[in-house]
């Protein structure tokens, strides 16, 4: 383990899992500290998926502070237009776009996906937003990944190091957690609403062996996603969206 000479990054050589190790490290993890290896060997992305983390993809996790109550589909949006925000600090007219409930997509493929986790450390609660960011993926071209993500070498050629994108992310995150905090996520999900990828599109919501048809109709204000059907909206916390067809609603 090495720490940054600004005492807020730690890089590891390798770890199974960047979340995991913040989690058995909470107690000692100040706010805005961040987690970073270059070879994850066994990432896990939302309920229970394995994150393949070839050489070039970006693996972090994030530590901040929060308010009791507050959850982690709100932080997992944020996370989300957090990368976005970086991306097009590096190119702006790159429009990146978030895909409800953890996703920034660009050019209609994945460029990146979170995973929030709460945990309590010697009486804070805090955040745990783990990031896998694509910059310069050694993809094996037969892994059907190769042609559905997108990394940052597609969009601005030469990517910058590493430890810019961590500092750029990080700045994002701690602005993105300190207007939640504070009672702006109203600021957010405007934001949010303007990016959102699902939007207009007919999808099945699979959650839990269960699925929900609809057209997506934005966030409510608590981050879940509303989906139309028959002329009603509903809303929901979780689940996996694909994409039926695209709808001509919007």
């Amino acid at each position: 383990m090495v720490a940054d000479s600004a005492g807020w990054l730690i890089e590891l050589a390798t770890c199974p899992s960047t979340n995991t190790w913040a989690l058995e490290h909470a107690d000692a993890l100040a706010h805005g500290a961040c987690v970073w290896t270059q070879q994850q060997t066994q990432g896990r992305g939302r309920g229970g998926n394995a994150w393949k983390s070839p050489a070039g993809v970006l693996t972090a996790t994030f530590v901040v502070d929060v308010a009791r109550g507050l959850n982690a589909q709100q932080f997992s949006l944020a996370a989300g237009l957090a990368i976005a925000h970086a991306v097009e600090d590096l190119e702006p007219k790159v429009e990146a776009r978030i895909k409800w409930p953890n996703d920034c997509y660009v050019n209609d493929r994945k460029l990146a996906g979170v995973l929030c986790e709460s945990a309590a450390a010697k009486g804070r609660d805090v955040m745990l937003i783990g990031i896998g960011l694509n910059v310069a993926p050694e993809w094996d071209r037969s892994d059907p990944l190769s042609t559905s993500a997108i990394a940052l070498a597609d969009i601005v050629g030469k990517p910058p190091s590493m430890r810019a994108l961590l500092a750029s992310l990080r700045r994002y995150l701690l602005e993105a957690d300190g207007l939640i905090t504070a009672n702006g996520w109203r600021h957010l999900l405007d934001q949010l609403r303007e990016r959102d990828w699902l939007a207009g599109k007919s999808i099945r919501l699979e959650s839990n062996k269960k699925s929900a048809d609809g057209i997506a109709v934005g966030f409510d204000e608590q981050g879940r996603l509303l989906l139309e059907n028959q002329g009603k909206v509903a809303a929901y916390s979780s689940g996996t969206a694909r994409i039926a067809h695209t709808a001509s609603r919007f």
